[in-house]
């Protein structure tokens, strides 16, 4: 039976309350060693703070956008920063503050679906050949080391052409480029989860494991895995600006989603004709990506001081 905790009220007489729901507690308790954590690291404090606000616009753009992203004004083409367009508007008229904010939404979902992607076939298929070893072990890394030897560029390039090829746009076009991502990213994760096996398999609670009967793939998936989370998420995190940099990178190639889609990289590039004259127009896609990236290496180098036992400051 919970206790109850007792409130002193302005008369001097006592309220009784219920303690909050043991959910509620852990959650709390979560979040408040999550935080401790952080302020020991400044590094780690400046990128969640960062990624916070980044996040925060992200799902906030509905309401935040001032204008419709892709509706052109001929009249107000290229005007400078003014209440009705914090920001001013591109060579077709268009709002650069709206189209900011959903080009960020979009480039931070492929980013964010396509690492997680990546964790999800990765790291058990490192953890699973990593366990095993033997055959299992040498086929399963010579499909990596294949992986590996493909130019991620060159992957990427393959994959994106191929959809334009085939007349893929928008929402198809997208899950194409997360694909090609996912699949790139997925080898760096599998190796880092095999090699942290292969040193955690010969401690003493995986053969306290093998005694009490637990299968090789329990033992693997469930005991072995949380204990090697640490570096799979800093690598994850870093992994998040890296795939920032390349979308954007083939958006401003033309190689991305297709006009009139708000997209940084496409925005950066349809400005290079007018930096001379209106030099804002670039600045702004060009600072946001700059902002995305620098917010995601930030928090994964805190997190890498934080998270690894061998510093002594961390």
């Amino acid at each position: 039976m919970s206790e109850l905790k007792a409130d002193k009220l302005v008369d001097g007489t006592l309220a009784w309350r219920a303690p909050p729901p043991p959910l509620v507690r852990r959650i709390a308790t979560t979040i408040s060693n999550v935080w401790y954590e952080l302020r020991k690291s400044r590094t780690a404090s400046i990128g969640a703070v960062m990624l916070v606000l980044l996040f925060g616009a992200c799902i906030g753009t509905p309401w935040l956008a001032t204008h419709d992203p892709i509706k052109q004004n001929y009249r107000e083409r290229l005007q400078p920063p003014s209440e009705k367009h914090l920001l001013g508007t591109d060579r077709m008229g268009r709002d650069i503050y709206s189209r900011l904010l959903y080009g960020g939404r979009r480039l931070v979902t492929i980013a964010v679906v396509a690492v997680t992607l990546s964790l999800v076939v990765g790291v058990p298929f490192g953890v699973l050949t990593g366990y095993f070893g033997g055959l299992a072990d040498t086929i399963g890394m010579r499909i990596v080391d294949g992986l590996l030897a493909f130019p991620g560029l060159l992957l990427y390039l393959l994959f994106v052409t191929v959809a334009q090829a085939w007349k893929f746009e928008g929402v198809m076009l997208d899950v194409v480029l997360v694909g090609a991502l996912a699949l790139a990213g997925m080898p760096e994760k599998a190796r880092l989860a095999r090699g942290s096996v292969l040193a955690e398999k010969q401690k003493e609670y995986v053969e306290a494991s093998r005694a009490v009967g637990d299968s090789p793939a329990r033992i693997a998936l469930s005991q072995i895995l949380p204990n090697i989370l640490s570096p799979l998420i800093v690598t994850a995190t870093v992994r998040l600006g890296f795939v920032i940099l390349i979308v954007a990178a083939l958006s401003f190639l033309g190689l991305g989603t297709p006009p009139p889609t708000p997209d940084w990289g496409s925005d950066l590039s349809a400005a290079r004709d007018y930096m001379e004259t209106h030099p804002l127009i670039a600045a702004f896609p060009g600072l946001a990506i700059c902002y995305t990236v620098l917010a995601f290496n930030l928090f994964g180098d805190g997190l890498r001081d934080i998270l690894d036992p061998r510093l002594a400051e961390r």
